[in-house]
């Protein structure tokens, strides 16, 4: 028996473009069995050669990597005995096999094609996140002390642009240094583009690094410059069609049902051809006319 291991990625997920998040798992006979660690992969190469930033483990991608991995499997296991039962045996048992199948076919099926994708405006507020962040991920998955680092860099930046914005503004003179940016940035006459992004971005970091009504908070501001930046700049959205074709997330998306779709049409055929679930009656032709002895006597 050939027996196979070692590392490799599996639970792909949050996908934007070429860039997605995964996890490195040590493997037998191709079935992951701890993780490792977790990586942004920022271009793919063969098997050993993908460029990864380290991050700290992801949990989402390491559930996705056993569901999806073991999915398959289970699915494999249950198929002959599943459709054996299907076609051949009594009601309810019939019933469970084709539902066996069913039930394993379905997990992996949400596993590949519901679990770890991002909406069309998740997509598109990764893309700015990357502007400040380097990758279109979400902050939540970087060290704490990285994503600390990249909001100090960005309350630095915040202060200096509404200087240069609000100058010559109507807006209070001194207003942009001693409101802060969760006030600033949803002022009516603040809309300017990359400003409204950056306060975007680190409203979703403090959100990531503060508990409780601080969180809430931030995570208030997060959602109203979301609000706004939709308002003011509905294009925010077109950007994500260049990351979908480079993705190509509908071919993926169409592939993932496969099992699900497969299962079904295979079980009811099975229980189609089953006859203690349907009995069908066999066609019967035209009886034929029956001719019986009458005595000789009754026809006179």
């Amino acid at each position: 028996m050939l027996v196979v291991g070692g590392r490799r990625l599996y639970g792909k997920v949050e996908q934007v473009g070429s860039t997605y998040i995964a996890t490195t798992f040590a493997f037998l006979q191709f079935l992951p069995l701890f993780p490792v660690r977790s990586h942004i992969v920022v271009a793919e190469g063969s098997a050993d050669t993908h460029k990864v930033v380290h991050i700290k483990m992801n949990w989402k991608s390491v559930a996705t990597g056993y569901l999806r991995a073991y999915g398959i499997a289970a699915t494999l296991i249950a198929l002959i005995p599943g459709l054996a039962m299907a076609g051949n045996s009594k009601v309810p048992t019939a019933y469970v096999g084709a539902g066996l199948v069913v039930v394993c076919a379905g997990l992996t099926t949400a596993a590949f094609s519901m679990i770890g994708r991002l909406s069309r405006e998740e997509k598109a507020q990764r893309l700015i996140y990357a502007r400040f962040l380097g990758h279109p991920v979400h902050p939540s998955v970087l060290d704490e002390d990285v994503r600390g680092s990249i909001a100090q860099k960005l309350r630095d930046f915040l202060e200096e642009r509404a200087a240069a914005v609000m100058t010559g503004s109507n807006y209070r003179k001194g207003g942009p240094v001693k409101a802060g940016y969760r006030v600033l940035a949803l002022e009516p006459s603040m809309r300017d583009r990359e400003y409204l992004e950056a306060a975007f971005t680190l409203a979703c970091i403090d959100a990531s690094l503060s508990v409780g009504p601080m969180r809430t908070d931030a995570e208030r501001v997060h959602g109203a410059l979301w609000n706004k930046l939709l308002a003011e700049h509905p294009d925010v959205l077109e950007v994500v069609r260049d990351a979908e074709v480079v993705q190509r997330s509908w071919v993926s998306s169409v592939l993932g049902f496969v099992p699900l779709v497969a299962a079904l049409g295979v079980c009811s055929v099975m229980l189609l051809r089953n006859d203690y679930v349907f009995k069908w009656k066999p066609s019967t032709g035209e009886k034929k006319t029956e001719y019986g002895f009458v005595p000789e006597e009754l026809l006179r």
